[in-house]
């Protein structure tokens, strides 16, 4: 019996130490959403799949409350005072009920608690009411004591009054009134907050923005960074929004990658952030502005650029272990020409 038991205690410790490495170390990583102007849905498949895709993350999904679903009456034409009139009646009675849905489910608000502390990494896809007191202490004591986090899009929009939000972000989607407008230095490749005069011709009294959407070049800015390393120091991402005249502080920004906004395409005429990271406390912070898809588009260009696939991969890597050890995929985008490709058939270099 004693040689049966030894045996067998063998044979498992030999099927345990056969196990894939990627299986055994998996990184943990927790999407969060639920709110959001764009489509959340499909930005969260679209990145949970290519996280997924590396073999290298475990990921597991936090969904915030419903909001109210029914949609806002449509506005009269300009000049038709029956229809104004009665639209009037029918808005009044949809923010009635939506008051009486929102208080309802109030409670709803205080049972969504995800265990950040679980999770070596969240993907924040999130953008809507801000979240309560406690889930806000929660995230911020997570991040503080060496949490990982990595803002997608929109994300950046959410949650402009929480300061440690803001100081985590550096800059984002922001009134004209928000913090300082930031850039990018094209000479230096570091955030800069424009002083006054600058602002001025760069659009002050305008907050941030975006011009129609269009492809467009990211240059590395610190090719020495785990996430950049063996990316090429220019290369063309597809179709996808590219944010302007975000604001913030750049006291604690760094720029690991910018685009130049053309204004032929609604743009600022300047270098914009793309890719950056900040530390907060022990965390490390990264966010990406690229990842656009709204519920009528029909294109997942923006998701499925193998460049941004691999920006969200390594960045979330980086953000939870501080070491990136994945290789760059195969198909990765070139100065002239995108490379858009599903998740599940990007091919992940060993």
């Amino acid at each position: 019996m004693k040689t049966r038991l030894l045996r067998t205690g063998a044979a498992l410790l030999a099927v345990t130490l056969a196990l894939p490495l990627a299986a055994a170390d998996a990184i943990k990583v927790l999407i969060i959403d639920g709110r959001n102007n764009h489509d959340w849905v499909r930005t969260t498949e679209s990145c949970k799949a290519t996280l997924e895709a590396t073999g290298r993350f475990k990921v597991d999904v936090s969904t915030a409350p419903a909001a109210f679903a029914k949609p806002q009456p449509a506005k009269p034409k300009a000049g038709d005072a029956e229809g104004k009139k009665a639209y009037d009646a029918a808005l009044a009675v949809w923010k009635k009920e939506e008051a009486d849905y929102n208080k309802a489910h109030a409670a709803d608000w205080n049972k969504w608690s995800p265990k950040f502390a679980d999770y070596a990494v969240v993907v924040n896809n999130y953008n809507g009411p801000e979240w309560g007191a406690d889930m806000k202490d929660a995230f911020t004591d997570y991040v503080l004591k060496g949490g990982g986090l990595v803002n997608v899009h929109a994300a950046n929009n959410a949650f402009t009054g929480w300061d440690n939000f803001n100081e985590m972000i550096c800059c984002g989607w922001r009134g004209a009134t928000f913090g300082k407008r930031i850039a990018v230095d094209d000479k230096t490749g570091q955030a800069v907050a424009l002083v006054d005069a600058e602002e001025k011709i760069q659009g002050k009294g305008f907050g941030s923005g975006h011009g129609a959407k269009h492809l467009f070049t990211l240059k590395t800015r610190d090719a020495a960074h785990p996430i950049m390393q063996g990316l090429p120091a220019e290369w063309l991402h597809a179709n996808d929004e590219l944010y302007g005249r975000m604001r913030g502080s750049a006291d604690h920004m760094h720029v690991l990658s910018s685009s130049f906004s053309k204004p032929e395409f609604g743009g600022t005429d300047m270098h914009e952030p793309m890719v950056w990271f900040a530390p907060f406390g022990k965390g490390r912070v990264v966010t990406t502005s690229m990842g656009h898809i709204m519920a009528a588009d029909t294109s997942y260009d923006a998701l499925h650029c193998v460049g941004f696939q691999t920006i969200l991969a390594r960045s979330t890597e980086w953000a939870a272990t501080e070491k990136v050890t994945l290789a760059v995929p195969e198909g990765f985008p070139t100065l002239d020409k995108t490379s858009v490709i599903e998740p599940a058939k990007v091919v992940w270099k060993k």
